[in-house]
């Protein structure tokens, strides 16, 4: 794993390996212990799940892993700590967060597997704001008046006719006749406006 120059001379002045250093810093800001220990040390990732387990435990167990632990969990928590309430932090989206994502990724190594992981994390968090939009959609409902005198047509017509006074307006139950002795004048005005 290729970190900055800042991180490796870092881990020098503490005289220990970048993977410890990596696994202590991911540890001190909440991932999981198996989490933080495949991130530090994919070489590990290879192994059998019992001998993967083990190396992580001697690695947890050791006094000197425990003391940087704790140190840069001291570190880790004072950077993290803000003045103020709640309130002054400002939650970015899901685009804004596919944006960084992509960003860093395209800033790592060409053929890394960091980068690689950087892009499928980038592809599931576009593929869920794409399901979300889907889902957003509003739905256009279409429905049947239960009662005849609900229909709308009979209320355009009705209003029309009270617009007009020369016509008469209908009851309900002649709706149907109405419909059914208009439909060849509808399809006659149809054919002529070309629709």
């Amino acid at each position: 794993m290729e970190l900055s120059t800042e991180k490796t001379k870092e881990a020098k002045k503490l005289g220990v390996s970048v993977s410890d250093l990596v696994f202590a810093d991911l540890l001190s800001i909440g991932y999981m212990k198996n989490d933080a220990y495949a991130i530090a040390y994919p070489e590990m990732m290879g192994m059998n799940i019992q001998n993967f387990k083990a190396e992580r435990e001697k690695k947890l167990s050791s006094p000197s892993f425990k003391n940087l632990c704790d140190e840069r969990r001291r570190i880790n928590a004072s950077k993290l700590e803000f003045s103020g309430d709640a309130s002054d932090v400002e939650l970015i989206d899901n685009e804004m967060t596919a944006k960084e994502i992509l960003k860093i990724a395209r800033q790592m190594p060409e053929n890394s597997k960091e980068r690689g992981e950087m892009f499928m994390k980038y592809a599931d968090l576009t593929r869920k704001n794409d399901q979300k939009t889907e889902e957003m959609t509003e739905a256009i409902s279409f429905y049947f008046p239960v009662k005849c005198h609900q229909c709308p047509l009979l209320i355009a017509y009705n209003d029309f006719a009270k617009q007009r006074k020369s016509h008469e307006e209908l009851r309900p139950v002649e709706m149907e006749s109405i419909i059914r002795t208009a439909k060849p004048f509808i399809d006659k005005a149809r054919k002529k406006a070309g629709t």
